[in-house]
């Protein structure tokens, strides 16, 4: 990304982004070979109903799973590294993580308390 020294922010991600546009759209690439990946687990599955089921939630959580992971990081690399909108990102996933831990930590406590009495 070229960033010129007399552009704004915005202006650096506007131009960032429609370059990327310009491109292959990568992003829809990984979304697609997460869901060529979930058919072709979904299609070595055995005759057995139960290895079916599994086979087939096994495949769509693999190829959901890929999709997001490969889109996210396609779309980490296309913003500014010191950006604002970086900085959000990693600021949020932050907090979103401490108060993960937080709410399992409360349900651990409450699960204790109520097994207690």
């Amino acid at each position: 990304m070229k960033v010129i020294a007399d552009k704004t922010t915005e202006e650096a991600i506007v131009e960032s982004v429609s370059e990327t546009v310009k491109k292959p759209n990568i992003a829809l690439v990984g979304v697609k070979k997460g869901a060529t990946a979930a058919k072709q687990a979904a299609s070595k599955i055995a005759s057995a109903p139960s290895r079916l089921f599994d086979s087939g939630v096994y495949g769509a959580c693999y190829g959901i799973s890929y999709g997001v992971v490969f889109t996210s990081l396609v779309i980490e690399k296309m913003l500014p590294t010191n950006g604002l909108v970086t900085k959000g990102f990693h600021d949020g996933a932050k907090v979103a993580r401490k108060d993960f831990k937080t709410h399992q930590e409360k349900q651990v406590t409450s699960k204790d308390s109520t097994a207690v009495n």
